[in-house]
This record gives C-alpha cells, structure tokens and sequence, in this order.
C-alpha cells in the first residue's frame, strides 16, 4: 500500500523500485564527445589542466572524480575550490584572472558554471579552453563551451548531482583511453555521498547510484572514506544513506563553511592512512566548530525574529552583522522547518549582506526569489534552497517583497504543513519482520523518505532522558506489543504511562553492541481530542417536535425495537485480527468511502475522539482529510437522510441498533466495517448482506465493548432507577406530583451526563408505568408523568422488562459462544 501511495501501482514498477537499476551511458550526454576529445587534446599537448569545484560535498566529491582520472590519464592537472567567504560560488572574474596567471590550459568545472556566461567568456579570452559540468538551474545565456548538464544535455534522467556528472565525464574519459569499466565503480562512494548530502531525490537513477555507492562506501577501500566514517564512530559494514546525510556529510561541508574545502578533497584524494586520519580529525574539530557557531547565530536569528513581532509571516527574512556565512543555510533550514514556512537568513558585511534561503513542501523557492530578483545583486539554487547576495540597505525592501510573493503562490494559508504517513501499523507489526522488510525502501531520502508509519492509541512508557538532557528514549506499546523508541528533541510527551497517543515513526533495524533490534524514530506524537462535555460529540439533538413525535412512536409500539426478525442467511465478512483503532486507522487511510458499524455508536464516537482524530486517520502521503459523521439513534432525522450511501460520504460511524431501524443508510455502501461483533442474528443479517466487502474486526477488546453495549441497553434496572429517582425528585420540587411539558421533556432527555434518545426514554417509561411504579397521559409536549410508591416493586411484572432481559440474556450467549461470525481471515495490510 505505501509503494502504491507512492505512485508504484502496480506489481512491475514496484519492483522496479525496489530492484533500483535504472542506468544511462555517458554518451547520452549531448556534448560528451566535445568534451572528452577536448580535455584529451590538452592532456597530450601538456597544458594544465585545472578542476574547479565548489566548497560543499558534492563540489568536493566531483572534484576529487575529476582530479583522479585526469592524473590516471597522466594529466599536469591541480584543482581551485573558492573561498565561501572570499570568493563566493562559483566562477568569479578575479578567480579567472588569477588561474590565468598560474597557466591554466583548460578550465573544467565541476558542480558550477552553468550560470557564469560571462566568466566563461572571460577565460576563454585569456587563452583558456573551459568545459563546464554542473546540475543547478542555468542562466538566461549558456556559457559558450562544452557543457555536460542533465538537463542542458538532454540527458534521460535529469537529477543528477555535481559529482555524478563528474562521474559520467570521468567514466567517458577511461572509455575513450581504453581502461577497464570496472574502474567506474572506484567512484561511486563518492557519488553516492554527494548525491545524499546535495539532497537529491533519490528516484530513477539515483537510486541505482546510492545502493551501489553505499556497497563500495561500506568496504571502506579508500583511505580517506575509512578515516571519515572512523572519525563519526560508525561501522563500516553498517554504514546507511542516512549516515551520509547526517555524519559524513556535515564534516566535510564544516570545513567549506568555517576554512576552506580543501581539506575535504585532499582527505579522498590521500593514499596515505595515517594522513588521512589527521585530516578526518581535523574535519571533526571544524564541525564541532561549525555547532558552535551554528548555536550562536540561531540564538541571534531567533531573537532578531521575536523582536520584530511577526504574526504568522508568509516567510521569514532575518538579518544580523556578523552572522557566519557559513552557517546561515543550516539556520535557515532550521527555521524553516520548526516555523512552516519559508526562511533567508542573511550575513550583513557593511554595505553588502550574503544570505542562504530555505523552503518549504509545495513552493517552489528558486520561482519566489527569483519574482523579486530586481533588488538582488545575484542569486542561484534550486526549487528547495537558494543562496544570495544583495545590498544591505534593500533588506527591508526584499522582506516584503519576497513576503508577496510567496502568499501570491501558495495562498493565505500557506504552504501544507499537516502531518503524513505512508502506513499505518500497531501491536505485533512494530517488530524486526516488518523493520527488516522496510530495508528494501533502502536508500532513502528526498523524494523517497523513509516510511512514515502512524501508530494509532500507542503509549508511551520508561521514558529516559540522553544526550545531556535534549532527547529521550522509551518503550513504544501498542495493544500487547512494544518496541524501543528515540525521540530528538524533546525529553517527554507530557502525558502518564496509560494515556493513548497517535504517533508518526520511522521504524528500523538498530545495531549496537552486536545485537539487532527494531527501533521507532518517532516524529510526531498527538494527543488524542478531550472528550466533548456533550458525550454526543457536539452533534445536536432532535428539536422538540422531532423529539416528541419519536418517543409517541416507540411509545405506543412497545418502547425501543428489537431490529427485524433474523433471516437464514451466513455472515460473509473477512476477519482482521489486530487492535481495533489500528484497523480502522488503516481503512480510513485507504481514502475508500467506509461505513463503521459499532455496538453503540456514540460511545465509540467518544473513545475514538470524534471527527478529529478519525479525520486524522486519512492524513496519509498526499491525501485530503476526509468529511466523517457519527449518526446514532438520538441523532435528529435530517443526520440520518444526508448519510446515505453517498460515495461523497467518506467515514460514516454508526450502530447496529440504527442501521436495523434505518436499512437505507447502508444502499450503496461498498465498504462496511464491523468494529464491534453483531450481538444477534437479526443485527448480522442486516448489516452483512448490505455491502459488497464487509470486514470485521477481530479484537478482543471489541467484544467486552459489545457485552457492554448490550447490558446498558438491555439490562434496564440501573436506568430504570436513574429515572424512577428523577421523576419522584422533580415532582418534589414542583407543583403537585407530576412533571409535564418543558419540564418531562429534560427530565425524559438528560440520563447524568449523556443524552436520551427518544425511544430510549419510551422504552424506560413505560417498564416503569407497566411495573406500577410511574403514570402517565397526555401526549407530546401536553404529555405528564408522577411516580407511584416503589414499596414491593417488582420489574418482572412488566412484559416489556422481561422481554429485553430475555434479549440481553441471549445477545450475551450470542456473543459469547457465536463469536465465530468472521468465516474468513486476512491478516492486517501495511
């Protein structure tokens, strides 16, 4: 189901997800050949060759390609990373003019270029051939040289990252000079690396890339990689895509952000293990540097952004002196994410300020910025992250602007932020089976994140405080299973060991001390909705007339209706073993129109949090909430007409009790649930035979609830008491001895804290006026009512009494010793 919500179908293209083996040749790139009998030429006239790259992983790791398979091909070759703080992104002017004075030959970008036109022109006029390789969006002009682009190239597969078109160049090259195509493979960690840490989808060919990258990553044959993944104290044989993105990643782009990414390259390019190893520390000081730096500029950012008092802003522009450039994009990237919408945090230098842009899902970021580029001295990126420069006096200008233009493309009410999942899951599925078949969604990032899976009614147990206080552990239970769980960043739910939450996790298989076991991320944790102080759920009641004119109805025909007469006909339903709020969850998630059938329906509306939490179940990936009622019997009449089998319906919770009294609520219905067992014959016959796929739930908690319903509505002694006690104490405080109009009509309605329906309180009545305990006349609102003397009262005198004792008693045989009314079984779906 989840491969399904992610658009795989059908049986073929999900395996062809999962199998990952989409490949393209180098050649697809229009411009390969130029290319490689350019660079080639230069090798075997001696002119030097230099690779200029860019300061974060993929510039680094393209670089390194580039390097390496030129010096194979015996080329005089060195390389140029600009400084992020000196030199900016990308080509520049003073960067040409100082190669041109050291000799460059030929220039050859690596994950940059494709925008810098004129700088191209510029070498080119110093003598300097140039080949550009690059993945970001182009320029308004195209550099005039060889151009290796994804796009620009028309090649089939346009998500590349620098260094897998750095690869492709490379591989292209070693063809052309007749090495072994198996050296292509020496390259792939690196592109696998780049591709995770450029946040890459990771779809089509990127896929293939990743899962290959990760394999030779994980043999650790070059020295640097097995220093780095030393240095983040992980294991080898266990290193994941998520260890590229979150622990190797970030080491080799602190260098770019606080030094220079030099390091990075020199590490990958190092032979030597002990070299490697001094490098690999030094990245692990940067970083922890990097944190240090990050922490104080988001304190600032975070003040800057109180200070200025914005209400729910379309975007945030924050500004100070002195921010690090180097870490404004992460700061922006943590604003965006813990404030929904999207985030530029810029660097103010005097008269001019540098600043990084991060987005949200359903904007495109590189579209806004570039709507208001008229007040940007430049700016570049891509639809989720963007990078720019402009003048410090036209911030306050850009702020409203870039504001504008954002609430003009995603609307007043910003861009979705609601919470997803893929799958819903609880009890025994929370386990190693299920966290190992998840590994097949392996590698995993953007465009295909991790499962999300919602765990509905879980609790929380043994939590732990770890990391000096900032996260937690614990132990995630859902009906008698349980599981360990993380959570980053925060130390407790706010809730005891028994109360319920919805939660949103990411299961896995976590290794440690040489043991496996499954482990939940959890990411989100909702509390289930307070109950309502109206246990109807806030539906309103029947208006007076409508009251009245039901409860004469019930009245004069004997009080509540035992349903129809049972027909000869099985009950065809599939059997889903598991915890009931887990297997509605699930169906509700499928975004099928569906029909609950229950014991009692209000009840269940109150214990499944009504409208808003079983909305919540169809908050699956990309999918509307869906419109959900509750009708029961003291719903008014115009509830029960508007809940037909309409499609438009989406959840429709009911009980057998109303669905007996009105059959046309279920015409049309293609999916009914059971969540509670039938408790008679009559009920299963006429709920069973009504849909097309009738599902039941087979938990034992349901049929306690079942038992429960029966004996509130069948065994009337506590109810009958409730009201016997009512009428005498009313009359008490009244004039004369008996209740009528507005007075009967509260009386009848209200039982403590729940609400009567009519025919309830007919059925309630007139067991008392039949066991000579009450009288009554009149009728509707002219109706009255006055107790008589309870001494000697026996309820049995009453025939209706003695009827729904004999229907309580056989609805518990019924239950009890009938509970086989599923004939077939299906496990629950993921």
């Amino acid at each position: 189901m989840a491969l399904a919500r992610r658009g795989h179908t059908d049986p073929g293209s999900a395996a062809a997800f999962l199998e990952g083996s989409e490949r393209h040749r180098p050649a697809d790139f229009q411009g390969m050949g130029r290319a490689v009998a350019e660079t080639v030429e230069a090798i075997a006239s001696g002119r030097k060759i230099t690779v200029y790259g860019d300061f974060d992983v993929d510039g680094v790791a393209a670089t390194t390609i580039m390097v390496t398979v030129l010096r194979r091909l015996g080329a005089d070759c060195d390389w140029f990373i600009p400084d992020r703080q000196g030199d900016g992104y990308g080509l520049s002017p003073q960067s040409v003019a100082d190669l041109a004075a050291r000799g460059t030959g030929l220039l050859i970008t690596v994950d940059c270029g494709i925008a810098s036109a004129d700088d191209v022109a510029l070498a080119r006029s110093k003598g300097m051939g140039v080949i550009v390789t690059d993945h970001h969006r182009p320029g308004d002009r195209l550099p005039d040289c060889a151009v290796l682009h994804p796009a620009v190239s028309g090649y089939p597969f346009e998500d590349l990252c620098g260094a897998a078109v750095a690869s492709k160049f490379a591989s292209a090259l070693r063809v052309d000079a007749g090495l072994d195509p198996a050296l292509d493979e020496d390259d792939l960690d690196l592109v696998a690396l780049a591709t995770v840490a450029d946040v890459m989808p990771l779809l089509g060919e990127n896929r293939r890339l990743v899962k290959e990258g990760l394999r030779v990553a994980r043999r650790a044959e070059r020295p640097g990689m097995r220093a780095l993944i030393a240095e983040c104290g992980l294991e080898p044989s266990r290193l994941s895509s998520a260890d590229f993105g979150f622990r190797l990643g970030p080491r080799i782009n602190a260098a770019g952000r606080i030094y220079r990414a030099d390091a990075g390259v020199e590490l990958f390019l190092s032979e030597s293990v002990e070299r490697a190893s001094e490098i690999a520390a030094e990245l692990g000081r940067a970083n922890s540097e990097r944190r240090r730096i990050e922490r104080e500029v988001e304190a600032q950012a975070e003040k800057a952004r109180r200070e200025m008092g914005l209400s729910d802003p379309a975007a945030l522009v924050l500004a100070g002196e002195d921010w690090h450039p180097g870490v404004v994009g992460i700061v922006a990237a943590k604003f965006a994410r813990s404030h929904g919408v999207p985030s530029v945090i810029i660097s103010i230098d005097g008269e001019q300020a540098r600043g990084s842009a991060r987005g949200v899902p359903g904007l495109d970021l590189h579209a806004a910025i570039g709507s208001v580029s008229g007040l940007l001295e430049g700016f570049g990126g891509h639809a989720a992250a963007a990078g720019l420069q402009l003048r410090t006096d036209r911030i306050p200008a850009f702020r409203e602007a870039l504001t504008d233009a954002v609430s003009a493309m995603v609307g007043a009410g910003g861009a979705s932020t609601a919470e997803h999942f893929d799958a819903v899951v609880g009890g025994p599925e929370i386990g190693m089976d299920l966290a190992e078949e998840l590994e097949l969604l392996e590698p995993c990032g953007k465009g295909n994140p991790s499962l999300s899976l919602l765990i509905p009614s879980a609790r929380i147990r043994d939590v732990q405080e770890i990391g000096d206080g900032k996260h937690c552990r614990f132990t995630v239970v859902s009906a008698d299973a349980g599981a360990a769980g993380i959570c980053f960043g925060r130390t407790g739910f706010g809730v005891d060991e028994e109360t319920p939450l919805d939660l949103v996790a990411e299961l896995s298989v976590n290794h440690f001390n040489g043991t496996s076991s499954a482990q939940l991320l959890v990411r989100e944790a909702f509390p289930l909705p307070d109950e309502p102080d109206d246990p109807s759920g806030g539906l309103p009641g029947c208006e007076a007339e409508e009251w009245w004119l039901r409860f004469e109805a019930a009245y004069a025909g004997g009080g509540e209706a035992a349903g129809p007469d049972p027909v000869d006909r099985p009950m065809e339903a599939s059997r889903i073993d598991g915890n009931a709020a887990v297997v509605l969850a699930e169906l509700v998630s499928s975004g099928e129109p569906l029909v609950v059938a229950t014991s009692d329906a209000r009840r269940r509306w109150r214990k499944l949090g009504g409208e808003a939490r079983i909305a919540r179940f169809g908050g699956g990936h990309g999918r509307p909430r869906p419109i959900v009622r509750g009708v029961w019997a003291g719903s008014p009449g115009s509830a029960l007409g508007e809940a037909g089998g309409d499609p438009a319906a989406g959840v429709l919770l009911t009980d057998f009790t109303t669905i007996g009294r009105n059959p046309e609520i279920l015409e049309g219905v293609r999916n009914l649930l059971l969540f509670d067992p039938p408790a008679s014959a009559a009920e299963a016959a006429t709920a069973g035979g009504s849909a097309a796929s009738v599902l039941a739930v087979g938990d034992p908690a349901s049929l306690e609830f079942a038992l429960a319903a029966s004996a509130d509505r069948h065994a009337l002694t506590p109810a009958l008491r409730v009201l016997y006690r009512d009428l005498r104490d009313t009359a008490k405080t009244g004039e004369g001895d008996e209740v009528s109009g507005e007075g009967l009509l509260t009386l009848l309605r209200a039982e403590g804290e729940a609400t009567r329906s009519p025919e309830r309180a007919a059925l309630l009545l007139r067991v008392l006026v039949e066991a000579g305990l009450a009288r009554t006349g009149g009728v509707a609102d002219a109706r009255i009512a006055g107790v008589v003397s309870s001494d000697g009262a026996d309820l049995s005198r009453s025939p209706l009494f003695s009827e729904q004792e004999r229907i309580h008693k056989e609805q518990v045989r019924f239950l009890k010793e009938s509970n086989s009314w599923s004939r077939t079984r299906r496990p629950p779906q993921s």
